[in-house]
Order: C-alpha cells, then sequence, then structure tokens
C-alpha cells in the first residue's frame, strides 16, 4: 500500500471516529439523559451534572484528533513518520488519555455521591474505562519513545558518510 493511500485512509478513518463520537457525546448521550429524567423525576436533578461530565470526558478524546491528524499526515510526507513532532504528537496523546483516566472516575465518583450513582456504572464499567485510557496512554507513550529513538537514530545515520 503507498504511503499515500495510507495516510488518506486513516484521514478517513479518524473523520468518521470523530463523527461518531460527535453523534455519540453530543446526541445519543443527551438524548438518553433526557429519556432517564422523564422516566425517574427523582434523577431530573443530575441531568446537567452528567451531561457536563460527559463532554468533559468528550474533550481529551477530541482533543487528540488534532495529534492523530499530524501523525497521520507525518506517514505520506517528505521526512516521513519518525519525526520528533510525531513523537511528541504521540506524547500529547498519552496525557490525553491519562486525562480521561482521571475524569471518568472523577466524575463518576461526584455524581454517585451527589446521589445518582448507578453500581453497574461504578463497580463495572468505571473500571474498564480507566484500563482502557491507562492503556491507551502507555501504547502512546511507548510509541512516542520508539518514534524518538528512530528519530536519533535516522539523524546519527544521516551523519554517517
Amino acid at each position: 500500500m503507498k504511503k499515500k493511500t495510507m495516510t488518506n485512509l486513516l484521514h478517513a478513518i479518524l473523520v468518521v471516529a470523530v463523527l461518531l463520537g460527535a453523534v455519540f457525546f453530543f446526541g445519543v448521550v443527551p438524548l438518553a439523559g433526557r429519556e432517564i429524567r422523564q422516566a425517574n423525576p427523582e434523577y431530573a436533578w443530575a441531568y446537567r451534572p452528567c451531561l457536563i461530565w460527559a463532554w468533559a470526558f468528550a474533550a481529551p478524546i477530541f482533543a487528540a484528533v488534532i495529534p492523530c491528524w499530524r501523525i497521520f499526515s507525518g506517514i505520506a510526507a517528505p521526512q516521513g513518520a519518525f519525526t520528533r513532532q510525531n513523537a511528541r504528537s504521540l506524547r500529547l496523546i498519552a496525557w490525553l488519555a491519562f486525562a480521561d483516566a482521571v475524569i471518568f472516575p472523577a466524575g463518576m465518583f461526584t455524581v454517585a455521591f451527589m446521589g445518582a450513582g448507578q453500581p453497574g456504572l461504578t463497580v463495572i464499567v468505571t473500571p474498564l474505562v480507566i484500563f482502557c485510557c491507562i492503556a491507551v496512554g502507555i501504547v502512546a507513550l511507548v510509541l512516542g519513545h520508539l518514534v524518538s529513538d528512530a528519530v536519533a537514530l535516522r539523524e546519527e545515520n544521516d551523519l554517517t558518510i
């Protein structure tokens, strides 16, 4: 597969992921919240705090789109994928994932302490989300380190005659 084709394919996947994420966080989540509010009026007060929590969780995800786009664009660039910029972008993605590993449980426990927690979400979903965020963060950090090593090797190799 050609580098330009790979870049275009990765950009297309990223655009679809952003669109699906936008539909989920700005369409499905508010709609589900309104339905829960109507079905359980005693939890109507929790609609806005939960919506803010969901959007706070979504912010790092959407923020990661920019460095992902840069990394994908770098594949077809003349300097290639192994650049210091891509290593920095991977580290940024890692820290955004780690931020979500904090935002999700903070929101979950805040909502639970306010009296609207659900045991299934607290006990099952929260550890799963934390694990996924930490796993993505570690993978991005490791890849960033590998890209940095590759850049250093390339620069050293460029100096060799």
